[in-house]
């Protein structure tokens, strides 16, 4: 078993080859990046001759590949995996550059609702503003399609070189985000029921699972055909309305992710606490300071004000 070090130089070493013909004139080029608070190792593939790579070139991680490698430790298996990824997704990028219009930015900005601490190393470089506890910082959506959805964080520079300002971005992100990203209210059992289906699960084991679902109390997820920044929605009055009607009042959100939410109605009996707690678990046991995590409260829905509120374990604060 090779330690991290020995892994990523062996891996830069044979990763050329394993290219093939055509990437002679290729080589790794490494990009240590801090994402959301967190130190990787990324690299990407580019022509010799550039000094800087092309945004559409694909960026992959050390890390995750490492992590596969313990679990399986065949590196020639991780390289080919990885090489045949990486061609897949120059071709893609080749193709979304090839169609890139700035003077269309405008129609594709959605926005994206991030926690402030994990978003505090880059915050001051991207436009944004502030929503309750969490930020709003906007993405340009490239290209969506079913294999997902394309898109880069607009940072300051860009905004200006396209002659825009956060307003603008703001109001733009409103009418696109739940317009290309369009929100979707689910029950849990659903949810749960199509994921053990995704995994391979009996009809058997489906049912054993969901009868130990308490049916009776209609819990909501907060979601979208492409599973990508679903949570953003509850900036949405009429997403809270919609879920409030379900849930046949009031309202607590858990935010499970960055890319869905939880509605438990207040009628289940659950209290913030417990809530809390769940939270917790969820985010030390899955995130950690990673980008998939969005926040460490919950949210209160009043039905009669239609206004949402952040939830800590004592009392509501507005």
């Amino acid at each position: 078993m090779l330690s991290y070090e020995e892994f990523k130089n062996t891996f830069c070493a044979k990763f050329p080859e394993v290219m093939g013909p055509g990437f002679e004139d290729y080589e790794m080029r490494l990009m240590p990046v801090i994402k959301r608070g967190k130190a990787l190792d990324g690299f990407t593939f580019c022509l010799k001759r550039e000094i800087d790579c092309p945004t559409a070139m694909p960026t992959y991680y050390f890390n995750d590949i490492y992590e596969n490698y313990l679990e399986d430790p065949d590196i020639t298996r991780h390289l080919y995996e990885v090489a045949s990824s990486m061609k897949n997704a120059m071709l893609k990028g080749e193709s979304i550059a090839s169609s890139l219009d700035l003077n269309n930015i405008r129609k594709n900005v959605i926005g994206e609702l991030v926690n402030p601490e994990i978003a505090s190393s880059y915050i001051l470089g991207v436009p944004h503003r502030e929503f309750l506890n969490l930020y709003i910082i906007y993405r340009w959506a490239v290209n969506i399609d079913d294999s997902g959805i394309y898109s880069v964080v607009i940072d300051n520079e860009l905004m200006d070189h396209v002659g825009l300002s956060e307003d603008d971005l703001y109001e733009s992100a409103v009418k696109n985000t739940k317009r290309l990203i369009v929100p979707q209210i689910k029950s849990f059992t659903s949810v749960v029921r199509n994921m053990m289906k995704r995994s391979g699960a009996t009809d058997k084991e489906i049912r054993s699972t969901l009868k130990r679902i308490d049916n009776e109390h209609h819990i909501w997820v907060l979601t979208n055909k492409h599973n990508f920044r679903a949570s953003t929605a509850i900036i949405y009055k009429e997403v809270l309305r919609k879920i409030a009607e379900k849930s046949g009042g009031d309202y607590y959100i858990l935010p499970s992710s960055v890319n869905d939410a939880i509605a438990f109605p207040v009628t289940t009996g659950i209290t913030p606490d417990h809530l809390l707690n769940m939270l917790d678990d969820s985010n030390n046991t899955f995130f950690s300071q990673d980008d998939q995590m969005l926040s460490d409260t919950i949210y209160y829905y009043d039905a009669s004000k239609e206004e949402l509120y952040v939830c800590d374990r004592e009392e509501v604060r507005v």
